[in-house]
């Protein structure tokens, strides 16, 4: 199963709907900033990962953005400051 590599980016308007994403999301991958994670996933996983998200926010009031990431770009991510990313490499089982 090929999984590719998506960055999840979130602006949850309540303080308990934000932490109940967050902590959410830490189960699939890796914060890099306060409402920004990096997760690799696959597609089954991903369509997971969206339902869940869907049952934590208010689409009329919050907004999530996945972003895919080509893995041949990875390497061109600039981070300016403490980087606190981590680029899957080889087999990674997140559960």
């Amino acid at each position: 199963m090929i999984k590719l590599f998506y960055v999840v980016s979130y602006d949850v308007v309540d303080d308990k709907r934000r932490n109940h994403l967050s902590d959410y999301l830490e189960s699939y991958g890796i914060r890099v900033q306060y409402s920004v994670f990096e997760v690799e996933v696959n597609d089954s996983q991903l369509n997971q990962m969206i339902k869940g998200i869907k049952k934590r926010i208010k689409t009329d009031e919050d907004t999530v953005r996945i972003y895919p990431i080509a893995k041949d770009l990875r390497s061109s991510i600039i981070t300016i400051g403490m980087d606190k990313g981590h680029y899957y490499e080889g087999n990674i089982i997140i559960i």
